[in-house]
């Protein structure tokens, strides 16, 4: 796994102003209000309608939890959030995140059980006491943000992009 940044050994928050555009915290919970601050400050940095801030909140959240969870079965990870800049194709209105971990491989896009897919589908229209557990937060990243996976040597990449 490669070293952790400098920001995670000081503890210093990166922020939408310090400049920083990548933070990398232990996978797990406790990480997540640091990074889903960041990943917010970075979308009302670049724009985003105020409709499309709680769908990157909503979907950052899912992606997190499941790598919180599943990545890292019997030893601790890492995770990483960084920012896309806008030099590499967005524009204002536009956000683009990248989760990083070095876990197991899982590719949340890869083609799924027809199976779960109904399973989700009839969820939605279930009590929330009925629904069942489980894929929502794949379903949510499919439907809520456009998205991209690779697998780059040992580490599992998801970009999400957000905005117009």
């Amino acid at each position: 796994m490669p070293p952790a940044q400098d920001n995670k050994a000081t503890g210093t928050p990166a922020t939408a102003s310090s400049g920083q555009n990548r933070l990398r915290l232990p996978a797990h919970q406790e990480s997540l209000p640091r990074l889903r601050e960041l990943a917010l400050a970075w979308a009302h940095q670049a724009g985003l309608p105020n409709d499309v801030e709680p769908r990157v909140d909503l979907v950052l959240e899912e992606m997190l939890m499941n790598i919180f969870h599943y990545a890292y079965p019997s030893e601790l990870g890492d995770v990483e959030l960084a920012l896309l800049s806008p030099g590499q194709g967005d524009s204002p209105g536009r956000l683009s995140l990248t989760l990083t971990d070095w876990g197991v491989p899982f590719d949340p896009l890869a083609p799924e059980d027809p199976g779960l897919e109904a399973g989700l589908e009839a969820n939605l229209d279930a009590d929330l006491d009925d629904r069942a557990l489980g894929g929502m937060g794949l379903f949510l990243l499919r439907t809520l943000a456009k998205a991209s996976y690779a697998r780059l040597g040992d580490a599992n990449v998801l970009t999400l992009a957000f905005g117009a």
